[in-house]
């Protein structure tokens, strides 16, 4: 009878070979589970992601949608009213305004805090607000050049 863990012929396996073997088992098995963990989290994050982007698509598209002000369509006091503080505004800032730091958030917040037309933020994000403020600051950049002219471009001299 032979005793466990002697090597009684040439090519039989020993006890602690044996066990050296299966504890390599262990440790592949483990390996493996680590392995799974690891493609497991980066399933989550892709996941998590994609919901993100999701959602910030989502916003961006409700962002986009057209506003009309309450208060109906711009009249003639808006336009006269308007053109001279998109001039007050970008004469009194034009160092920044040739750097590129102004922009029409400034420009609409100015109108709103300076106009008296009782009209807010949300109002001047109408479409046919923006358009009257937005030609002027385009006829602006056109007489300037982008802020490259002497600041009296602004009124048009």
């Amino acid at each position: 009878m032979r005793k466990r863990g002697k090597k009684t012929e040439e090519g039989a396996v020993t006890a602690a070979q044996a066990a050296s073997a299966a504890s390599g088992l262990k440790a592949r098995g483990g390996a493996c589970w680590r392995w799974c963990g690891v493609i497991f989290g980066l399933i989550i994050l892709v996941g998590a992601l994609l919901c993100l982007l999701l959602l910030y698509t989502t916003g961006q598209a409700q962002a986009n949608e057209p506003v009309e002000s309450p208060k109906g369509a711009p009249d003639e006091a808006f336009t006269r009213a308007a053109v001279p503080l998109v001039r007050q505004f970008v004469t009194a800032r034009y160092k920044d305004y040739g750097k590129g730091k102004v922009t029409l958030r400034h420009l609409k917040n100015h109108i709103v805090a300076k106009s008296d037309l009782g009209l807010t933020y949300e109002d001047l994000r109408d479409d046919r607000y923006s358009a009257v403020i937005e030609d002027e600051v385009d006829a602006i950049v056109a007489r300037c050049d982008g802020g490259k002219k002497p600041v009296a471009c602004v009124e048009g001299t």
